[in-house]
């Protein structure tokens, strides 16, 4: 089944970066421009240079953001600010961080993983994935032949064997550590010894790879490696760096492995409004009024989405607000969508989903805001809740729709079924952190 290796990390020096906190970046698809400005200002080595360079015109020699990125890439290398390390190690990782119910830990590691095709069964997705991301991608990963960032990934089985060599190690100080802007401290250890690695791949070998975060990377990935084997005469080695890729592993039931919920912010009109709104919504939902009166509506929205995030996995609940009316609990009472569900194809696991039955039922067919392409505006995603009630109480949006996180659960078992959440459907939190390791791939 999965397949782990140690790399040479390429990591920034000391010498020239004495501040890591200086040079990291969240992953390029969460960086807004005014970030990605401001990463570039921060300083001269800043990772936003390789992973999102300006979208400057080309200069007078033609070159572009891509070219950018490899020259940059190629200098520091040169220079030394990039710096491998002196033996191929497993970089265990911790990140520390605090939501509304307390802090958490995630503890895993930062390994090579063997690229396999979706249909050998090691290696499962559970989102769909646009081209013109893995187009962008790709024409990085070529001009900086290397994985820059990370995905991230899950695995099962006994937990013990991993865990148990994590704690020896974590027990020592790390050789890197510091917070990021939200406040997430990174804490990382080299573990280099044959040993322990070899260890780590016996407790993984017979485990499949479950993709929580990257899905776009980790295709990028493979179709880097597909255009390397058809340009080596003969195949190159199985061994070979680009038949890998860089992922942060974690165990299914590491209590840091958190997934946030994604809710909806609808700008288009509903189908359906006033008072034939909850007449039709009552014949499928069980309603109830969530109070939002003046005297404290960000608490009664909060202890509303706590009581949706302690329903049971199969229990389809969401909040909905449409511009001019209340804003209303429901509760699925009406097994016919998920009936239907099945009949078109799905498999059982994503046909209890509550993110797939509510959209199915409620934004397609009563409120009839079909779900959009990529590139439509008429939705908006945001993972704040009170940003997208007062989008609607403020006449920025005519609806939203408020969802609870799915489980890992959730995730594995639509996985493992070969279906393909729907969009927007997982955020894991927090995101590897961007310009700790380098994995190249010359």
């Amino acid at each position: 089944m999965a397949h782990i290796v140690p790399f040479r990390a390429l990591r920034y020096n000391p010498k020239f970066v004495p501040d890591p906190a200086a040079v990291v970046t969240p992953p390029y698809d969460i960086i807004s421009p005014e970030a990605q400005a401001r990463y570039h200002a921060r300083h001269p080595y800043n990772f936003i240079r390789l992973i999102l360079a300006r979208e400057d015109p080309p200069d007078a020699t033609g070159q572009d953001r891509y070219d950018r990125s490899a020259r940059a890439y190629a200098e520091w290398r040169g220079r030394g600010i990039l710096r491998p390390d002196p033996a191929p190690a497993i970089y265990l990782y911790e990140q520390e961080f605090g939501l509304a119910e307390g802090p958490h830990r995630r503890r895993g590691f930062l390994g090579c993983v063997r690229l396999e095709d979706y249909d050998r069964k090691v290696v499962f997705p559970h989102e769909r994935t646009f081209s013109h991301h893995k187009d962008d991608r790709l024409r990085l990963m070529r001009a900086c032949p290397a994985n820059l960032e990370a995905i991230l990934g899950f695995y099962g089985g006994p937990a013990a064997p991993v865990t148990g060599l994590l704690d020896r190690y974590l027990e020592f100080p790390p050789a890197v550590q510091l917070t990021d802007d939200d406040g997430v401290t990174h804490r990382l250890w080299l573990m280099a010894d044959p040993a322990d690695i070899g260890r780590l791949q016996a407790a993984l070998a017979s485990q499949p790879v479950f993709i929580a975060d990257g899905h776009h990377r980790y295709e990028t990935a493979l179709t880097y490696r597909d255009e390397r084997r058809r340009h080596l005469l003969p195949p190159g080695d199985p061994s070979a760096p680009q038949e890998f890729v860089l992922a942060n592993l974690v165990h299914e039931e590491d209590p840091g492995l958190i997934i946030l919920p994604t809710h909806r912010i609808f700008r288009k009109r509903p189908r359906l409004e006033g008072p034939a709104l909850p007449e039709r919504l009552a014949r499928h939902f069980r309603l109830a009024e969530v109070p939002m009166g003046p005297a404290g509506p960000a608490r009664a929205l909060d202890a509303a989405l706590t009581d949706l995030a302690r329903e049971a996995p199969d229990h389809v609940t969401c909040i909905l607000a449409v511009r001019g009316g209340p804003c209303l609990r429901l509760t699925l009472q009406d097994e016919r969508v998920v009936q239907e569900l099945l009949a078109a194809g799905h498999p059982a696991a994503y046909a209890r989903l509550p993110v797939a039955v509510l959209h199915h039922l409620l934004v397609g067919e009563i409120l009839g805001l079909e779900h959009p392409t990529a590139g439509d505006d008429a939705i908006r995603y945001t993972r704040d809740p009170h940003e997208a009630l007062a989008a609607v109480a403020g006449g920025g949006a005519e609806a939203a729709l408020l969802l609870p996180p799915p489980r890992v659960a959730n995730v594995r078992a639509v996985a493992l079924a070969g279906g393909r959440m729907p969009q927007k459907s997982t955020y894991f939190y927090p995101k590897v952190l961007s310009g700790l390791v380098i994995n190249p791939l010359e």
